[in-house]
């Protein structure tokens, strides 16, 4: 087998420990987890209104793109995956991660918080908020 061909089989095989792992990670971190909590429930009136629920869904959405764009530039530049057990061959130091060490976590931590103002689950809310009582 040729050395491209090689790289192309490392790298499908990649993308799919890679897909398993962003299930089961950060699926667990920032979905089912606050799923549990919350039952995704919007309360109305949400504490902090319009603003801190538009603010949410940016975080979210923001979060989610991070995340996979990161999870990508593993399979992609460093044709392994984030999993400890499976490392990249290469470093990998383009994209985001050219500014941030890891963007994954910062990504992830978008996500959490905007679930928080989105479903008013936040400190401050008198545990109005879903998943406070």
């Amino acid at each position: 087998m040729t050395g491209s061909g090689r790289e192309a089989r490392r790298k499908r095989r990649a993308a799919l420990v890679t897909s398993a792992f962003l299930a089961i990670g950060p699926g667990v971190v920032a979905g089912v987890i606050p799923w549990r909590l919350t039952h995704w429930q919007v309360p109305y009136p949400a504490p902090g209104g319009p603003g801190a629920r538009a603010v949410g869904l940016v975080l979210i959405g923001g979060g989610a793109a991070v995340l996979v764009h990161s999870f990508v530039r593993f399979v992609v530049e460093g044709v392994g995956t984030p999993v400890p057990v499976a490392p990249t061959q290469r470093l990998v130091v383009g994209g985001l991660y050219r500014h941030v060490r890891n963007p994954m976590y910062l990504a992830l931590e978008a996500a959490i918080l905007g679930q928080a103002l989105l479903l008013g689950a936040v400190a401050g809310s008198g545990g109005r908020g879903p998943g406070f009582g």
